[in-house]
Order: structure tokens, then C-alpha cells, then sequence
């Protein structure tokens, strides 16, 4: 039987993060159940399709956004509602993502029993000055409360999100925010470069000249320590920006990097399916407007061909540490070419058949990527 994930989207926060540039907005309860019937029909259509009717569902992904702003009984009851319209497999890794001040022992619990097996926590920082300055919203306290109510509830398979390289950080403070981290001993750690994005508030106190960020030298060296300080640990990095303990790597991510089909529901969502890639639109109304009239709610419709996908595989593969088969490149002279250059430059390496990203071609991925585009 083939397969396939599941991503649903849901745009409502607490209120904007200084660097967040993705599509949301504050929860209100009139917007959110309008959102959550509209979601509900997306998902009624594709599940109605005879081409979805074949596909077992090996991950489900409630992300956005801020699912758990929801109530858990409610989410509890979306998941058995994907039950009742796809295939689930037993064992598939279903994932939501939490804020901490948004979860207690009771949801946490409810949310388990609905069947979520897979916490991310969106932490970000150890430290209640930073958290302030990104707009968190939460304390260090709530922080480590929300993950020890998640033991609690029964979760063993919990991960952290981290930023490093943020303003006026020093390495000090990020090697104190991976100890607090790996005190806790979650299952996996997502760490991100702090990236500045027009439209954000960071975005528009950098173009006022107000934000001291660390230099690009030292945010390398943030991502050095952490790599050495998290494989002496005992986590494995298997992609650029993910470390996680043996086995515990997440698959829904891996899907993107596979580039495997996906099914996307919600705002802005992105589906992959055979060889094509639909993006939802990026408006609250838009979405539960079309979606009341029986529309689907796409902006975007794109036919991928054969030449296309295969350079899709090399450019995500290429993010995981395993990197792609030699085989993927080797017809094709222009790949060859390109990946001997590469190598020569000192970004990437071949051996036993396989291409990887070098320590110094992590921190290039981007430039890899565009030479082979």
C-alpha cells in the first residue's frame, strides 16, 4: 500500500512573535470554530477522492501556528475524524505543536488518550529576558512545567525548539541554554538560526539600525558548539538544523526531505502529490468562504515534471546527514560537474556510494542548493 502524511495548519497565536513572518493571527473563538468546519470539509473533499483512497497515513502533523490553543477534546476529535476518512496506520507518529502556556496535566492527558504520540514544544529560549524579547509569551518556568506535565501525561517522545544567534546573545548564554535543555532529556532538539524577516518586528528594528545581532563568524560558532556539544550527548544529527536520540527522528519531516507525498489541509498549506504541488490561500476568509460554497480553497497549482522532482530529491536529500546515492547525479553531466566542483570546494564529500554535506557545506546549504539550480 502506498503511502503518505498528513499536515494541518492552524493559524491562531497567542499573539505575533518578534520573528515570526508566517500567516496568523490572534484566536478569537468565532474565527476558530468557523476555521476548524472549514477545515473539516478540506478534508471531507480529498478524502472523497478515489486517487487518496489507496494511501495509508504514516504521520499526521498539527502544526501552525498554535494548535494547542484549541481545546483537547477538540483536537482529540479531529484526529478521529482523520481516522474515519483516511487510512491511519497503527504505529504512524502524530505530532502537535504546543505552547507552553498553553497546557496543563488535564489536556495533556486528553490529548495522549486522542492519540497524539509525539510532542513539539516551542521553547526557543532558557532564558526569561530573551523570551521577552521574542514575544513568547511564557516564562522559563511555564517552559520546563509544560515538559514535565508532559512526562506526566504519558509522552515519550518530546521535542524542543531552539534559537540561537539572537541579539546581543553570547555563546555563554546559548551553552547554558543547551545544558538546560539536555537536563530535561527530551527525545529530539530542532535548533534554528534566528533569520530576520521583512514584515517582523526584528525585521524592522534591523532596517532601523537598532538590532545587535551577533556576527556571522559567531553564529558559526553557535552552531559548531552546539553540534559538538549535543553529538557528546548522545543525539544524532540527521539533518542540518535536527538532532534526536536513536530512533527517534521525526518521520513527518523526513517526508519533505524525501520528498514523499504530503496532503496539506488549513491556511497556506502545502500539498505534494504524484507529480503535482498545490499551495493553499493565505486568507482566513478567502479559506472558510470557498470552503462554505464547496470550492477548494488553492491559490496556487503547480505540474511538476520528472526533471524537476529528481532535482528536489537532490537539493532536501542533501539537508539529511546521510546526503543522496551517487546515482542520483552520475547521468547527468551538468550534475556531475556541479558536484565535482562542490567537492572541490569543500562543501561536499562522496564515499561508499553516498554525497553529503561537509561540516563547512551545512552552514552553505543554500549556495549548494543554487548551484545545482
Amino acid at each position: 500500500m502506498k503511502t503518505a502524511g498528513l499536515y494541518i495548519d492552524f493559524p491562531f497565536c497567542i499573539a505575533r512573535c518578534a520573528f515570526c513572518a508566517f500567516h496568523i493571527e490572534g484566536f478569537r473563538s468565532q474565527w476558530a470554530e468557523k476555521y476548524l468546519d472549514a477545515l473539516k470539509k478540506e478534508m471531507d473533499h480529498y478524502a472523497g477522492q478515489p486517487e487518496y483512497s489507496d494511501y495509508a497515513i504514516k504521520t499526521i502533523y498539527l502544526g501552525g501556528g498554535t494548535p494547542s490553543l484549541y481545546e483537547a477534546e477538540t483536537l482529540s476529535q479531529l484526529l478521529s475524524h482523520c481516522r474515519n476518512l483516511f487510512y491511519v496506520t497503527p504505529e504512524a507518529e502524530i505530532t502537535l505543536e504546543v505552547h507552553p502556556a498553553t497546557v496543563n496535566l488535564e489536556n495533556l492527558s486528553i490529548l495522549y488518550q486522542g492519540g497524539v504520540n509525539r510532542l513539539s514544544i516551542g521553547i526557543q529560549s532558557f532564558s526569561d529576558a530573551y523570551l521577552k524579547l521574542l514575544g513568547r509569551h511564557h516564562t522559563v518556568d511555564q517552559a520546563k512545567t509544560a515538559y514535565v506535565l508532559a512526562r506526566k501525561a504519558g509522552f515519550k517522545n518530546i521535542a524542543l525548539d531552539l534559537i540561537f544567534g539572537l541579539p546581543e546573545q553570547s555563546l555563554r548564554n546559548w551553552e547554558e541554554t543547551l545544558e538546560e535543555a539536555l537536563s530535561l532529556s527530551p527525545e529530539h532538539l530542532s535548533i534554528y538560526a534566528l533569520s530576520i524577516e521583512e514584515g517582523t518586528l526584528f525585521g524592522r528594528k534591523a532596517n532601523e539600525g537598532s538590532l545587535c545581532l551577533p556576527s556571522e563568524d559567531e553564529t558559526i560558532q553557535f552552531y559548531e558548539t552546539a553540534r559538538s556539544i549535543l553529538e557528546s550527548r548522545g543525539y544524532i544529527q540527521y539533518e542540518i538544523s535536527n538532532f534526536s536520540k536513536k530512533g527517534y527522528a521525526c518521520r513527518h519531516n523526513r517526508l519533505y526531505w524525501d520528498r514523499e507525498e504530503i496532503l496539506g489541509f488549513g491556511l497556506a498549506s502545502h500539498t505534494y502529490f504524484k507529480d503535482e504541488h498545490r499551495v493553499n490561500t493565505h486568507q482566513i476568509p478567502t479559506y472558510i468562504e470557498m470552503l462554505s460554497k464547496n470550492k477548494l480553497p488553492v491559490s496556487l497549482v503547480e505540474k511538476t515534471t520528472p526533471t524537476e522532482r529528481q532535482m528536489d530529491k537532490i537539493i532536501f536529500g542533501l539537508r539529511k546527514t546521510e546526503g543522496i546515492p551517487a546515482t542520483w547525479v552520475e547521468p547527468d553531466k551538468t550534475l556531475r560537474e556541479t558536484t565535482t566542483q562542490l567537492i572541490a570546494q569543500g562543501w561536499l564529500k562522496q564515499s561508499d556510494r553516498q554525497i553529503q554535506l561537509t561540516p563547512a557545506g551545512m552552514l552553505m546549504a543554500d549556495e549548494v542548493a543554487m548551484a545545482y539550480l
